[in-house]
C-alpha cells in the first residue's frame, strides 16, 4: 500500500510541475514604428527599458500591431531581462529599423510583452 500511494504522490507532483510551464512564445511580425529608451523605473518593465511599437506596414502605415519591450532589472513581467548595454545597442538597431523600414519578426514572451528574440530583415 505504501508503494502504491508513493507513486500516486510522484505522479501529483509531476501533473503539478506540468501545469506551471511557462507559454510558448508568440511570434510578432512587421515594421518598427518608433523605439523609446528610458530610464524611469517602472514595476512591470524594470529598471530602465525599450519600448518597440510595431505596425503591419513600412512607416507606421497599416495597423499598429502592438507595443512590445526589451525589460530590464527587476521586471515583474514575465520575459529576459536585458542588462543597459544590451538595451541600448537594441534600442539603436530598432531605431535605425524604424528609419529605414526594416520588417521585424519578434519572439515575445507568452503573456505579449517581454521580447525574447528579435530578427531583422530585408523586405
Amino acid at each position: 500500500m505504501k508503494r502504491a500511494s508513493l507513486v500516486v504522490s510522484a505522479w501529483m507532483m509531476l501533473v503539478g510541475f506540468a501545469s506551471t510551464a511557462v507559454a510558448a512564445p508568440i511570434t510578432v511580425n512587421g515594421y518598427v514604428c518608433s523605439a523609446t529608451y528610458t530610464r524611469q523605473p517602472n514595476v512591470t518593465y524594470g529598471q530602465g527599458y525599450v519600448v518597440v511599437q510595431v505596425y503591419t506596414g513600412a512607416g507606421c502605415t497599416g495597423s499598429l500591431v502592438g507595443n512590445y519591450y526589451y525589460l530590464g532589472a527587476s521586471a515583474s513581467a514575465g520575459g529576459y531581462q536585458y542588462s543597459e548595454a544590451e538595451r541600448l545597442g537594441l534600442f539603436e538597431r530598432a531605431t535605425q529599423a524604424a528609419t529605414q523600414g526594416t520588417r521585424v519578426t519578434l519572439y515575445v514572451e507568452g503573456a505579449g510583452i517581454g521580447i525574447l528574440d528579435t530578427t531583422y530583415r530585408a523586405n
